[in-house]
């Protein structure tokens, strides 16, 4: 599975990072037309502190503290994710569901991958958010075909009862898994990720595929990211780090601001304990914060789109596994995730769905449509 989706400046500055050394100046500006101030400033800027950063902690998080079944989201919830861009679900898998899905993890730790050279996300040592220089973050995949119960907790996060109403909420009537699912795991000392995601591309134009938009009383997501925490994080730790209300910016991240280097202040370390759900925009400025705690971090990373909208292409001509091969084991998959992992396409071609409460539902297409479709493309579907 790939990294998380990058905007055009994210995707420039995680290269920048590195290639090897070249002084501040040299580095692309924001845009053409202020090139010359931005060169000028990049010159005069002051290497980046080696003090640990300082991270804006708030008193109250955005967060749903709920552990029963919900039936949609409430209206404080909707406020805060519009507000923020993200939104913390406390609770909805328990320690025991947790400690088998570490004890999953730990029997395959010899398939976990770290990202070192031109693979780290953060830059080097002397970067903000290069973290010890040397230690990368390490990735791992495959969970979905996992044999049960070691999948168990990774497949229920396309279908908790729980999650179904918030997913649907935020991503309207059928919405599809688009990334594979992505274990992210952090040891002390390893690298963070410059910030990344954002509506707006590096010259101003809008980032249509990250795109989050409120419209009617409706919240629009082009791609929403939702990672639940293996392992807990405490402000200052490290880890997902996120700028509030980002998703609603009209100009591009400045790229200091992406490399962690000026408005730390503006930049939130969320608290997420293990068992939690974070529902976060891909259009709401994101990225990793270096890992200072002694423990390891882990979380599992999934995007879910609209129905009619890719970004990743791993469904394509079918998800890895789907039929078996290779000993993935996607062909025992319960109608509702199978729901979930269609290709994208429009609710009214008889795509299954899920309701708020997990039932399978579909709007089909009148029969006389679909048999005159067939007899002109040799297709029920146009």
């Amino acid at each position: 599975a790939a990294p998380a989706p990058m905007s055009a400046t994210g995707s420039r500055l995680a290269a920048a990072s590195r290639a090897p050394k070249v002084s501040r100046s040299s580095r692309a500006p924001p845009a053409a037309s202020s090139s010359r101030r931005a060169a000028a400033r990049a010159t005069a800027r002051p290497v980046a502190s080696t003090r640990r950063p300082t991270t804006r902690i708030s008193a109250t998080m955005p967060t749903s503290t709920s552990d029963a079944p919900a039936a949609g989201m409430t209206d404080l919830e909707r406020y805060q994710f519009d507000l923020n861009g993200f939104l913390v679900v406390r609770n909805v898998f328990s320690p025991e569901e947790i400690a088998a899905a570490n004890a999953a993890i730990d029997a395959r730790s010899s398939s976990i991958v770290e990202r070192d050279g031109d693979l780290r996300l953060g830059g080097g040592k002397e970067d903000a958010l290069g973290g010890d220089g040397v230690r990368g973050r390490a990735d791992l995949g495959g969970m979905l075909g996992w044999p049960s119960p070691d999948r168990d907790l990774f497949r229920a996060m396309l279908t908790r009862p729980r999650l179904v109403p918030y997913y649907r909420a935020l991503c309207g009537d059928g919405y599809r898994m688009d990334h594979l699912p992505l274990l992210i795991q952090q040891e002390t000392g390893a690298d963070g990720f410059v910030f990344h995601g954002g509506k707006m591309n590096d010259d101003g134009t809008w980032c249509d595929e990250l795109a989050y938009a409120f419209d009617g009383g409706k919240m629009y997501n082009r791609l929403l990211a939702a990672s639940v925490a293996l392992t807990p994080t405490n402000p200052g730790d490290g880890g997902f780090c996120v700028i509030r209300g980002s998703h609603k910016a009209n100009l591009p991240c400045p790229p200091s601001v992406q490399r962690y280097e000026e408005l730390r202040e503006f930049v939130d370390n969320p608290k997420l304990d293990a068992g939690d759900v974070l529902l976060f925009s891909e259009a709401t400025t994101h990225g990793t914060l270096p890992w200072t705690a002694t423990r390891t971090r882990r979380a599992c990373l999934y995007r879910f789109a609209p129905s009619t909208s890719a970004y990743g292409r791993a469904y394509h001509p079918r998800w890895p596994g789907a039929d078996g091969e290779n000993g993935d084991g996607l062909e025992d998959l319960t109608e509702s995730e199978r729901a979930v992992l269609q290709p994208p396409f429009h609710p009214r071609l008889d795509r299954l769905m899920l309701s708020d409460d997990g039932e399978v539902t579909t709007q089909s297409r009148a029969g006389f449509k679909k048999d005159h479709d067939a007899k002109v493309f040799g297709s029920k579907y146009f």
